[in-house]
């Protein structure tokens, strides 16, 4: 039974570790994509194209209830400040700086779980947080204990960290086996309401420049549908902290291909925190 148990676990875990895997393309493809197209569109056009095919490959499994629209909208509302944030500090910095320290979500949702879940803190994995948050000052700041670098686009991409932070414990609370389509569903769906509730309040426009397309129809489908099942099946086969440093590998992927695809500069900093991200995830 424990072995089965450790099985289940290490599926979880590796199964998580792709839904990391598609996220860190996204750094890159957002920023390429914002050269047309504002962040209140983006968010909102990805977020309602991943709803649609939700809805359509599971609507047979989609019970619509006062509990999974509860459930979705407790998930997706941080979701929508979290993304909203991002994008919009990822105008104002580069997508390597905000893939990290979005990262650093990896310190606060285990606090919030031992908090308000009470979970257990081994001694792997407060040495894999410690490495963890190491690897992305390191990145964010380099080997220096001052902030004085950060800038607004940094600012807002470290609130964007806290709301996921927020997002992360609320899926260990209300996504299970059972509704994860329906919770998936109406995260979704209330990410796009917000979306639009706030594009019409500022009076955005809503024509997509046709070359954004394709970047959007990919940010949809593998970025989010995909990514969000994954994360709202088997989140809670792990625990917080255990996600949290897998999640923390999402910008040492983003940095690579950022510098791959974009061109953007790799320096010393950024390969020892990506070490230490390694090593943190190793360790957990």
């Amino acid at each position: 039974m424990a072995g089965r148990s450790g099985m289940s676990e290490r599926r979880s875990e590796l199964l998580l570790l792709l839904a990391v895997l598609l996220w860190s393309t996204t750094f890159a493809v957002m920023k390429e994509s914002l050269r047309s197209i504002s962040p209140a569109l983006l968010v909102l056009i990805r977020f309602a194209i991943a709803a649609a095919v939700v809805y359509v490959l599971f609507r047979r499994r989609i019970a619509f209830t006062w509990l999974n629209l509860l459930k979705g909208l407790a998930i997706g509302v941080p979701e929508y400040l979290g993304f909203m944030l991002q994008v919009t500090g990822l105008t104002r910095t580069t997508a390597s700086k905000s893939a990290f320290i979005t990262g650093l979500s990896v310190v606060v949702a285990p606090v919030l779980s031992f908090i308000f879940l009470h979970e257990k803190r081994s001694w792997r994995i407060i040495v894999a947080l410690m490495a963890a948050v190491a690897g992305l000052w390191i990145i964010s700041f380099g080997f220096t204990l001052r902030v004085g670098g950060m800038g607004s686009g940094d600012f807002l991409t470290l609130l964007s960290a806290l709301a996921f932070s927020v997002q992360v414990l609320m899926i260990h609370l209300f996504s299970d086996h059972e509704s994860f389509y329906a919770t998936t569903f109406f995260q979704l769906l209330a990410v796009a309401a917000c979306s639009l509730a706030y594009a019409v309040a500022t009076k955005q426009t809503l024509v997509v420049n046709p070359a954004s397309w394709p970047s959007l129809l990919y940010l949809a489908i593998f970025t989010t549908v995909i990514t969000l099942l994954l994360q709202n099946r088997f989140q809670h086969e792990v625990t917080v902290a255990q996600a949290s440093i897998i999640y923390s590998l999402e910008p040492v992927f983003a940095t690579l291909l950022a510098v791959l695809f974009i061109g953007e500069h790799i320096g010393p900093a950024v390969l020892v925190g990506g070490v230490l991200l390694f090593i943190a995830s190793a360790v957990s």
